[in-house]
């Protein structure tokens, strides 16, 4: 399947080599394969001899047009399956009709900007990679229209399950997981009836598109069975391309309510974490001396990330779990944070609890785990010997063994209210020592290579460096 980060192939067929130039161009600057031909039929033999993810094609060509090109396309076993955007000047409702008619799936005029002619590409390969792969269980009691519907959608790159009535249907969703059903109406044991109303009662398949077919044509029967949850109801006989069709504009229809779904959760993800910095922000403000301290704890835990292979999303992310990873500091008192000289035995014990504030904060949020786990055990100690819990070794999760050495260099090397910061060479001391005590082995090489190929320096926002201790 496709995604975003895929090179995705695309011919390009047109017989103005400025436009031929200017579409490779860019799609090769977004990333794409592409492969550029200069009529129809040079485009045709190559999208037979080559596999392609999406065709784009003008309409006005010698020897062989637009129209004529989608036609075959479409016709041909090889490539029925490929997107086509037509790309012409040629923009009336009648040409953009024909082009719908032989195949196309979208029209980009000549005169719109290049920029959004790549959005609209990449949409249609959104929705092509969501659609590729989908799977459909079959209930129908005819083994040829089985056999039909079979070959035909599992030709479209569709994954396909076929039985002979509901009751087979009914069995299968567990183990199918289909994300369409495709139904007779009139089938032996389970009719597409019952079955249809089975399915949407159901908590866990509801949400399955049920599409019924049938021989009857019959207007209140088929409103009966929109309102008990039909998808969409289709007569028999019909083609494959008015069934293709079909599940697509079903399909495209849900994927763009799943991409908003995703933009939602997206942007109370954006919201939820700039909540939470602006939490840290006040936390440090609290105490000048450590002010900044998540970010250059985050910015040595990234350093020692490189050293064990993190790809850049994952460096990424190490950012963002180090920068609040003291996040349950909020609930030590300033008394106890900003004393200086060492904490008594109940001033510990209340330190001790700052990791489970951030529990209750975060815990309610799923995507924030990984960001839960580190500000909840940063404090464990490989030996068994720390808190909240007194995990031991691999016990504790890999990222808050990480980060806790991280921690350990950026504190012994900035200022505290009852000591002042030490040397660098000091806290390499220190945390060789401390390996496979309080902290994890594998994490301190991790740092120890870090060490020597920076000497113990990390690059700071601009805002920082100024706090950044005696070293």
């Amino acid at each position: 399947m496709l995604t975003d980060k895929t090179h995705a192939r695309i011919l390009v067929v047109d017989d103005s080599k400025s436009v031929r130039f200017a579409l490779e161009s860019q799609l090769r600057e977004e990333g794409f394969e592409v492969t550029v031909a200069s009529d129809g039929e040079e485009g045709l033999a190559k999208a037979l001899d080559h596999d392609f993810d999406l065709v784009i094609t003008d309409l006005d060509m010698p020897r062989m047009d637009g129209f004529e090109l989608c036609t075959r396309l479409k016709s041909e076993f090889k490539t029925s399956h490929i997107p086509i955007i037509i790309l012409s000047a040629r923009d009336s409702d009648g040409n953009i009709e024909r082009g719908f008619r032989v195949g196309a799936d979208a029209y980009l005029a000549k005169g719109d900007r290049i920029e959004d002619k790549v959005d609209r590409i990449k949409d249609i390969l959104r929705t092509k990679n969501f659609l590729t792969g989908s799977r459909i269980l079959i209930a129908d009691d005819s083994l040829s229209v089985r056999l039909f519907l079979q070959a035909g959608l599992d030709r479209e790159g569709f994954v396909i399950e076929v039985v002979e009535n509901g009751r087979q249907a009914l069995e299968k969703l567990d183990e199918f997981q289909p994300d369409l059903i495709l139904t007779d109406l009139m089938m032996p044991e389970v009719d597409g009836s019952e079955l249809l109303r089975t399915v949407t009662r159901s908590r866990k398949h509801s949400r399955i598109p049920v599409v019924i077919m049938s021989t009857v044509s019959d207007r209140p029967l088929m409103r009966r069975l929109m309102r008990e949850g039909a998808a969409t109801f289709l007569i028999k006989p019909f083609t494959m391309n008015q069934l293709v069709i079909t599940i697509e504009e079903l399909f495209s229809t849900r994927f763009r309510l799943l991409m908003e779904e995703r933009e939602r959760l997206l942007l109370e993800h954006r919201l939820t974490l700039a909540a939470i910095a602006s939490l840290v922000q006040a936390l440090e403000a609290r105490d000048s001396l450590t002010r900044g301290h998540s970010e250059r704890v985050a910015r040595i835990a990234q350093g020692l990330g490189q050293e064990l292979g993190f790809s850049k999303d994952e460096l990424d992310r190490l950012l963002l779990i180090g920068q609040l990873h003291d996040l349950g500091k909020i609930g030590v008192r300033d008394s106890v944070l900003l004393k200086e000289g060492p904490l008594n035995r109940d001033e510990f014990e209340h330190v001790k609890g700052h990791s489970n504030v951030v529990a209750d904060i975060l815990r309610p949020i799923e995507s924030l785990h990984d960001i839960l786990e580190v500000t909840l055990y940063h404090h464990e100690r490989w030996d068994g010997t720390g808190y909240p819990e007194g995990l031991k070794g691999e016990e504790i999760p890999f990222l808050a063994r990480l980060v806790s050495v991280a921690d350990v260099y950026e504190a012994v090397t900035s200022e505290r209210p009852h000591r002042d910061s030490l040397p660098r060479e000091v806290a390499l001391e220190i945390i060789t020592e401390e390996r496979g005590k309080q902290l994890c082995p594998t994490c301190v090489d991790a740092f120890l290579r870090w060490y020597e190929r920076t000497d113990g320096e990390y690059d700071l926002p601009e805002q920082f460096r100024q706090r950044r201790g005696k070293f």
